[in-house]
């Protein structure tokens, strides 16, 4: 018996592509993993910074706010009767000013209500640093002239029951003082801006 052989030719299988197109969504995906993780770390530094930014604000806020009780202690503003009239060129005035639902002066939100006010005074401003600093004091009565019980808010430095906290601002005490509200603004690089406030009674 004899055998015939047949000749097969070696069929070369045709590629159709398939490992490329994975290589090509893996290299798709670890593009946009990167760009993800590029966003975040940018994001991360600048929260870090606008924190940095805003701890030195609160530190020349505080310098802003002693420097405010001092006109008010022992500066240009100690005597009671000055203190009676809007005093524009400290920034002071002897009525309430209007406030924002934050409780912030309208004067110092805006810059043209606080020009539009008459307050001119700047505590400090360093166009290199980018920072500046503004500070409002308004005596809070509904009205100028001598302070009363039924036109200021006033302080109980002393009493014979202990009160704490707002419990020591009557409107109706004759033995009591006057109170002030001291507001300072800072404003500082990448527009951050912190707002900072102080009562005290006098």
């Amino acid at each position: 018996m004899s055998y015939r052989l047949r000749n097969h030719p070696f069929r070369v299988r045709s590629q159709r592509g398939d490992v490329l197109i994975i290589t090509l969504i893996c290299l798709v995906i670890m593009l946009i993993a990167s760009i993800a993780l590029s966003r975040s770390s940018t994001n991360t530094l600048l929260q870090a910074g606008n924190f940095a930014f805003r701890s030195d604000l609160s530190n020349q806020g505080e310098r802003a706010m002693a420097q405010a009780v001092y006109l008010l202690q022992s500066g240009s503003l100690a005597s009671s009767t000055v203190r009676q009239s809007n005093q524009t060129a400290y920034n002071y005035s002897a009525s309430q000013l209007s406030t924002n639902d934050q409780g912030i002066p309208s004067v110092l939100v805006s810059d043209s209500s606080y020009s539009t006010a008459g307050f001119a005074q700047t505590d400090f401003s360093d166009s290199s640093a980018g920072v500046t600093i503004r500070t409002v004091i308004d005596r809070q009565c509904s009205s100028t002239g001598a302070p009363t019980s039924s036109t200021c808010v006033y302080y109980v430095p002393d009493s014979s029951t202990a009160l704490t906290g707002t419990a020591r601002l009557k409107r109706v005490q004759s033995s009591g003082v006057p109170t002030y509200r001291i507001t300072v603004r800072v404003t500082g690089p990448r527009n951050t801006q912190i707002f900072q406030q102080m009562i005290v009674g006098l």
